[in-house]
């Protein structure tokens, strides 16, 4: 399913950022209940230090874990380096349906392709960004904007205010990733407050692939409608 229409169909998502690009955590992500599960090119993860190779690399990548579990995939294109815009118009014909990138570091031609547009603001945002995001054609929104220093610590009713601020202004379908440890309980909590899904990854996933894929299991069961 595309990634639009998984929004529209469905209340609450949750989307798994897989610790490396591979048909072994895609399958142990989907089988545990995730919605979509998001790759990564052209970056070095802040959390796991793996560092993530070019769209060429991971195309081939891609294809299999869309024809072996027909899921819904997006991909992080990049950061200081960038996916090319041919490679971004190409993507959804090897199975990925949205991208989500920061918007410090998404050039214009980013905007110019087919995929589902999940924007990510980061700790330096201004409100006036969060209001602006869907006159630029943003679909969703990654509110990512926990400084990188404090990354790993328990969310903060700041944090959550901050979040809410967010979803108010730009009236978008509102993600939040776990930059910060957050529990399934906490989570359930959060998105009753009108959050459209959550971003689960390597800080409360892990990387083992058993625990991994109990973690991912966990949350799935406040997701399901």
């Amino acid at each position: 399913m595309h990634f639009r229409e998984l929004m529209d169909s469905k209340g609450r998502l949750l989307v798994v950022s897989l610790p490396e690009n591979s048909l072994e955590y895609a399958r142990a992500a989907v089988e545990n209940g995730a919605d979509a599960v998001k790759l990564h090119i052209n970056v070095k993860h802040r959390v796991t230090g793996k560092v993530h190779v070019t769209w060429t690399d991971v195309r081939e990548t891609a294809k299999n874990i869309h024809s072996a579990l027909g899921c819904c995939m997006g991909i992080v294109p990049g950061a200081e380096t960038m996916a090319s815009e041919e490679e971004l118009g190409e993507m959804s014909k090897f199975g990925l349906s949205f991208f989500d990138v920061y918007v410090d570091y998404a050039p214009l031609y980013v905007m110019k392709n087919d995929l589902c547009k999940m924007l990510a603001l980061n700790h330096t945002y201004s409100k006036s960004m969060a209001s602006y995001l869907r006159k630029v054609g943003a679909d969703a929104v990654e509110i990512s904007i926990i400084d990188p220093k404090d990354y790993g610590k328990d969310l903060s009713l700041e944090d959550l205010l901050n979040y809410l601020e967010v979803l108010e202004l730009s009236g978008l379908p509102s993600f939040i990733p776990t930059q910060k440890r957050i529990t399934v309980d906490e989570a359930d909590r959060i998105l009753d407050l009108g959050f459209k899904g959550l971003i689960i990854g390597p800080i409360v996933t892990g990387i083992e692939i058993g625990s991994f894929s109990r973690i991912v299991r966990e949350f799935s069961k406040i997701t399901r409608d």
